[in-house]
């Protein structure tokens, strides 16, 4: 009988995730056009960083970028960093933002009246942005490494795991923002500044180090600080995932420490607006 509960139990969960998954997959199916913005960010961004720089720098730009980064491939460099800039755009904007459009249709208090555990449902969300963000990162950099670098096509892989250990914490930084925007209902300010705030913060255009040693310290607890210079070491430095495992741990504890501290906000600010009324408010 106990075997039996728990193979239910689990394909519940399992039904339910397929359900949110395939929710979210025909919503970009449906708008095509959010996925091919995505697309087009990270290379807009980056001619424009690589744009200026030339335009600054003259002659000796290749110079400069080599002696800060270590690196005369600028392209790869800025692309890689743009790759994960827009990953951390879509997890921030979907997971947090989603239950928003969720309350403005009035779909939200529905969802949450269902028998499903709320972490199911953020789960459940996120394995849509895990299909997307792979396709995101393949598409982008897959094409800069076949065009700029070819003979580092290969390290995409391991730079691909780099990036799926990282989208843990980020997925637990997504689960912050739905709490706040359940609790405050104003999700496009706060994304669009946090957004901005991790181009800076991450090193996505630049290395950390040119940061001032305060600045740093707020680097160093983003996940994406590690993903970008660990997809960099990899591609451009011919490192391993092995030859970088002070980073990878350091990817690991925030992978535990992000997601249960989002989502314990998350029921914390849930469990007031069920007492307020929050859900009914907009």
């Amino acid at each position: 009988m106990i075997r039996m509960e728990t193979t239910s139990g689990v394909r519940a969960i399992l039904q339910a995730w397929a359900a949110i998954f395939w929710k979210g997959i025909k919503h970009y199916t449906r708008y095509p056009g959010n996925f091919v913005l995505y697309l087009v960010i990270p290379f807009l961004f980056t001619l424009l960083i690589f744009g200026m720089g030339q335009f600054v720098g003259g002659n000796n730009a290749a110079t400069n970028f080599a002696a800060r980064t270590g690196t005369t491939n600028i392209i790869v460099y800025e692309i890689l960093g743009s790759a994960v800039w827009m990953t951390s755009w879509v997890v921030v904007e979907d997971v947090g933002v989603v239950l928003r459009d969720e309350q403005m249709k009035g779909t939200l208090e529905q969802n949450f009246l269902a028998p499903v555990n709320r972490f199911t449902l953020l789960i459940g969300m996120s394995l849509t942005d895990v299909v997307i963000t792979t396709g995101i990162f393949f598409i982008v950099v897959g094409v800069t490494l076949a065009i700029a670098l070819p003979s580092a096509f290969l390290t995409i892989i391991p730079a691909f795991l780099a990036l799926l250990v990282g989208l843990i914490p980020m997925f637990g930084i997504g689960f912050l923002f739905a709490g706040y925007i359940i609790k405050f209902k104003e999700p496009y300010i706060l994304t669009q500044i946090v957004n901005l705030l991790f181009a800076t913060l991450t090193g996505t255009y630049y290395p950390v180090t040119l940061l001032p040693y305060w600045v740093q310290f707020l680097s160093g607890v983003l996940p994406q600080t590690y993903v970008i210079d660990d997809m960099r070491r990899i591609v451009l430095a011919n490192q391993t995932l092995v030859s970088l495992y002070g980073s990878v741990f350091i990817l690991l504890a925030l992978a535990l420490a992000y997601p249960a501290i989002g989502y314990a906000v998350f029921k914390q600010f849930e469990k007031k607006a069920g007492v307020t009324g929050e859900f009914s408010k907009y």
